[in-house]
């Protein structure tokens, strides 16, 4: 059995409760040579089968990074950890179906799997093949769901006090949903326009769908999620608490768990120096 690592002073959702914004939050540490306000941020958006994805795209040169924000928040949650992660990656950072910027249908079957199409199809039309993933509380369940569907295209996985664990199984899973993978009806990445969004609105009508998410998960197999995964988890987390953290890593079978102790529900934001060390470490290691 897998153990988690003891680091610093003890060890190293979708849920209504795991938003974005939360008071657990502590001023900005420097995490890189270049500043958040000195990045070049390009604010895109694509048209996916009707729905327009935003994104923001952080350099051009680097291996492929998606990012998945959480339940109630946006890409502009993980400011603290750009400028790092730029210095290793090109960065795809979007605003998940029904938050922040993107279209916010109210008939949309909303699902894990549904939204993992969504960005799986933006990757692609992107150009990138094989592509690492980040996500963090709802947008890690949907990373999970990324890497379940499409094994081919994600090389590594980093869960960030992710719910979902008890979606995972080791007896027998769901079908796969038949997806469509084609690009017929995915436009070509364009310059962020409000005007352009489709389906936008100002309410939460569409919250009724949306929480549909949850009893509609798959029962996903454990065994064949056999990609690199990393897990990192705040102690503080009270939304999520770090012992879903541990079940993943005792059902993942290639996996590996950082506690931060001074972290919550969003520990990157909180501590992230120490996060930010976990994540190169681990693609040091399986790069």
């Amino acid at each position: 059995m897998k153990k988690a690592f003891l680091i610093g002073t003890v060890l190293i959702g979708f849920v209504s409760g795991c938003t974005e914004t939360s008071s657990e939050s502590q001023p900005a540490v420097p995490t890189a040579k270049q500043s958040a306000q000195s990045l070049k941020i390009e604010e895109k958006m694509m048209d996916i089968d009707g729905q327009t994805i935003y994104f923001k795209k952080i350099g051009s040169d680097k291996p492929p990074l998606l990012m998945l924000h959480g339940y109630g928040g946006s890409s502009d949650g993980f400011q603290k950890i750009y400028p790092a992660l730029s210095e290793r990656f090109t960065i795809i950072s979007v605003d998940i179906l029904g938050f922040g910027r993107s279209s916010k249908p109210v008939d949309f079957h909303y699902s894990f799997p549904t939204q993992a199409n969504l960005y799986y199809k933006l990757m692609t039309k992107m150009g990138y093949t094989k592509f690492a993933v980040l996500g963090h509380s709802m947008g890690g369940e949907i990373g999970m769901n990324v890497s379940y569907l499409y094994p081919d295209a994600v090389t590594h996985l980093i869960l960030t006090d992710a719910p979902g664990a008890e979606s995972l199984t080791e007896g027998k899973p769901s079908k796969k949903p038949n997806l469509d993978t084609s690009l017929k009806n995915v436009s070509d990445a364009k310059d962020y326009n409000t005007a352009e969004i489709k389906n936008d609105r100002k309410d939460k009508l569409h919250y009724v769908q949306l929480n549909m998410q949850r009893p509609r998960r798959l029962q996903i197999a454990a065994k064949e999620l056999k990609l690199p995964i990393l897990i990192v988890w705040g102690r503080k987390d009270s939304s999520v608490p770090w012992q879903d953290g541990e079940k993943y890593d005792r059902l993942l079978p290639n996996s590996e768990l950082r506690i931060i102790e001074e972290g919550y529900h969003a520990p990157f934001r909180q501590q992230p120096k120490e996060f930010m060390k976990y994540i190169n470490e681990f693609f040091d290691k399986y790069n």
